[in-house]
């Protein structure tokens, strides 16, 4: 049976505490050596040793002196901008959308490209290798040395071995993609679940910066989550956690591409909202939505639901307010279980939330028991349509942050 902890030998100390001071600087920074030791606990000597090797792989520089109050000036540090770059890769069910981003995550590149439906995945795996190696050769033209890949799908991960075992939307089933996206290069490339990067992304740039128990909903064509706890992505036994748009909220419901039925997200998503809708005009053929679809209810997609909801159709209302309660109705059973301090709401459907969120807030309210519901916050995600593709490139740096090394070892 493996071991369930490395034994603490010199060399996992090290890289520990190198951890601890990359994860100040990054959080923190500017910081003196003499502020970092006493953030940290180290002591100055240690603290110096692990600057001096940051520094000297070019991870961290130097950002000029502070001011004194009667001492010497001390020497701030910083993380280094151009320590290198990441990129961040999204596989939805219709689209690739990839950024090439510094080690700040500042986009120095983006593409999109739709995809046909359902197209094999051989088909989609080529597709997004060339554009892997675009932004690969745009790092190059930068002159920034490339650190990792991440990439996101909507799908079951095993995240240590980077097999897509399950796939519902894109009709996937055992799919080796870290294995035949990393056939063409030479740097590691990690593989998860969109939710959960998506999670990563707000964790360290957008709506969740501070929070240590938070959830975000990903609701695109499907819906599925990501899970921080004590400032910690959850994962569960087999790295599956986080798919809540399969929980039941209707026993009668509608048949789900899980094979389940009554799923959380046959009720809401992308695919919910405008399955509804068009059902919907069949016995309000008068409707707006109508209007703007010319006629064809095949037309409708969200955009033009919001835009028959802005113009107060009532048939485009009712649907946005049916999602908005179930929506409540599935946020109130996360924060009974979880008891979570934050909520984010994104992808495609997180567009509607001037109709969805006052609605959801009431159900959860409603539902959920008083003191947990009372202190859950739910807001909207930052960075919205990039939110997966920066949590991609928040998976390199999260793995740096936490194993050092990594990056040490494995810069190109």
């Amino acid at each position: 049976m493996k071991p369930r902890y490395r034994t603490g030998d010199q060399a996992l100390v090290r890289e520990i505490n190198l951890s601890i001071v990359f994860n100040q600087l990054w959080t923190n920074a500017p910081l003196s050596r003499a502020q970092l030791a006493s953030m940290t606990g180290l002591n100055k000597t240690t603290v110096s040793s692990l600057v001096h090797e940051l520094l000297s792989k070019g991870f961290v520089r130097e950002a000029g002196l502070c001011s004194s109050h009667g001492g010497r000036p001390a020497m701030l540090i910083e993380p280094n901008p151009n320590a290198g770059c990441m990129i961040g890769v999204e596989i939805g069910v219709d689209f690739i959308f990839a950024i090439l981003t510094n080690f700040r995550a500042n986009i120095e590149w983006r593409h999109y490209e739709s995809t046909e439906a359902h197209p094999s995945y051989q088909t989609i795996i080529e597709r997004a290798k060339g554009i892997i190696r675009d932004a690969a050769h745009m790092a190059d033209r930068l002159g920034l040395s490339l650190l990792g890949v991440g990439v996101g799908v909507p799908g079951l991960v095993d995240i240590d071995s980077g097999l897509v075992s399950f796939a519902p939307n894109l009709e996937w089933h055992d799919i080796p993609l870290r294995d035949l996206l990393s056939a063409s290069l030479s740097v590691p490339i990690l593989v998860d679940n969109d939710a959960n990067l998506s999670a990563l992304g707000e964790y360290y740039f957008g709506a969740a910066r501070g929070a240590e128990t938070f959830i975000y909903i990903s609701m695109g064509v499907g819906l599925g989550a990501g899970i921080f706890l004590e400032g910690r992505p959850y994962r569960g036994i087999g790295g599956y956690a986080g798919e809540v748009g399969h929980m039941t909220l209707q026993d009668d419901g509608l048949p789900c591409k899980c094979g389940n039925y009554g799923c959380w997200e046959t009720v809401v998503s992308n695919r919910a909202v405008i399955n509804q809708a068009r059902a919907a005009v069949e016995t309000h053929p008068r409707s707006r939505m109508v209007e703007l679809a010319h006629g064809q209810a095949e037309r409708i997609t969200l955009p033009v639901v919001m835009k028959a909801a802005e113009e107060g159709d009532e048939t485009a209302l009712e649907v946005l307010r049916q999602a908005g309660y179930y929506l409540g109705v599935g946020i109130a059973n996360l924060v009974n279980t979880f008891n979570p301090e934050l909520i984010v709401l994104g992808g495609a459907l997180s567009q509607a939330h001037p109709f969805l969120l006052s609605i959801a807030k009431q159900v959860m309210a409603e539902r959920a028991l008083a003191m947990p519901a009372k202190s859950t916050r739910i807001v909207t995600s930052i960075h919205g349509k990039d939110a997966c593709a920066l949590g991609a490139v928040g998976s390199i740096i999260h793995k740096i942050l936490t194993a050092p090394n990594y990056a040490l070892n494995n810069r190109q």
